[in-house]
């Protein structure tokens, strides 16, 4: 794997299910249950204008919605459009893409237990993009992070050359972005501060 360097402008993260998102117009505000609320207050924590890149990653997706959707045709036969619509695995993406008007490409990645590294992965190699992980199954919580190229950056991503073992979840991926590690490792790579 070829090293990437770049920069991490911003992030955010949340956890828990009391989140604030007054700032989003009403209309919209109404479509979204705790899943949708914690994607958008991360991606709107790290987003800072213009037309980044936009990566999408969950394991799960909306799960609870989903969930709701299946009982539904279950027991009625039928399912809300409009319950549909934000249960498909890219809507908050999109979502958050029409809010702010932007319309570069987004890509949305579920790789099971290594969506967030995926997804991270692929916002990486996506020159200026911003990453938005949520989860809604066993517990809610999101982070989104905003990179950019930058050949003098502070961050290399390599190849997992050692076969360091992974670790690569939520928890580590904030602790990295904190700097309470020193690294975020995957399977099949690395990314560290560069040194000075």
């Amino acid at each position: 794997m070829k090293e990437v360097i770049f920069d991490i402008k911003n992030f955010s993260y949340v956890t828990g299910d009391d989140i604030d998102v007054s700032f989003i117009p009403m209309m919209q505000r109404r479509k979204l249950n705790n899943f949708g609320r914690a994607a958008l207050y991360t991606l709107y924590g790290a987003y800072d204008g213009g037309l980044p890149n936009l990566v999408f990653a969950s394991q799960y997706g909306d799960f609870d919605r989903v969930e709701k959707l299946i009982t539904q045709r279950k027991e009625d036969g039928d399912v809300s459009p409009a319950g549909f619509g934000m249960s498909v695995h890219n809507a908050v993406i999109g979502l958050f893409s029409l809010l702010e008007k932007i319309n570069t490409s987004y890509n949305s990645v579920s790789s099971g237990e290594k969506s967030i590294s995926a997804g991270f992965l692929e916002s990486v190699l996506s020159s200026e993009s911003l990453f938005c992980y949520a989860e809604g199954f066993g517990g809610t919580k999101s982070v989104s992070v905003l990179t950019s190229d930058n050949p003098n950056g502070e961050f290399v991503l390599c190849g997992n050359f050692q076969n360091k073992p992974a670790s690569d979840g939520f928890l580590e991926l904030v602790n990295f972005l904190e700097g309470r590690s020193e690294e975020f490792v995957s399977d099949l790579y690395v990314i560290k501060r560069r040194q000075a």
